[in-house]
């Protein structure tokens, strides 16, 4: 399906860029609010300072409990290129074209006079990822998960399960028990 990707295909996909996008967020923000007595903190103000946020949020809750920690900074690494792209597309759009000859189907935008794009098979798989972030996000920050039998206990397993399931890769980091 490389190339016979319509118009009307590629620009859809912004559609489901942003509602993935908003999902995340969503997810981010009641997150941040639970540790925060219900209240986001006015410091987190945008995607990228709630995604933050998070973040510190998750480490800060259980300082004792470091694969939960790696796992959130690991997913908010993670989720950097993806958010440069959402931000691309939303705020420097400057192209949508089919796919073409051998061209494929691509979103093109220029931000600070640098100009990218992403095609739409590279959109499909960011997006079969990104559909899991808010899972994953629930999963780091839930506090209860911690006993035995939990994908929070660090041992080799939980890790290549955090890899399978979420891309998340922690084997090239030291175990912190087994």
């Amino acid at each position: 399906m490389t190339n016979d990707v319509t118009y009307e295909q590629i620009s859809a996909s912004l559609g489901s860029l942003l509602l993935l996008w908003a999902a995340i967020e969503r997810t981010a923000r009641d997150e941040v609010a639970r540790i925060h007595g219900g209240c986001v903190p006015k410091s987190a103000y945008g995607i990228a300072a709630v995604l933050n946020a998070w973040e510190a949020a998750v480490i800060a809750t259980r300082p004792e409990a470091p694969l939960r920690a790696l796992l959130a900074s690991t997913l908010r690494t993670e989720l950097q290129e993806p958010l440069s792209i959402r931000n691309g597309v939303c705020h420097g759009l400057v192209g949508i074209s089919s796919a073409y000859d051998e061209q494929p189907a691509a979103l093109m935008w220029e931000i600070n006079k640098r100009k990218r794009s992403i095609t739409w098979q590279e959109l499909q798989a960011t997006f079969s990822w990104l559909s899991k972030v808010p899972f994953a996000m629930s999963m780091i920050s839930d506090t209860t998960t911690e006993r035995a039998g939990s994908r929070m206990t660090d041992n080799a397993e939980n890790r290549e399960w955090w890899l399978t399931e979420f891309g998340l890769d922690l084997h090239k980091l030291n175990l912190g028990t087994t």
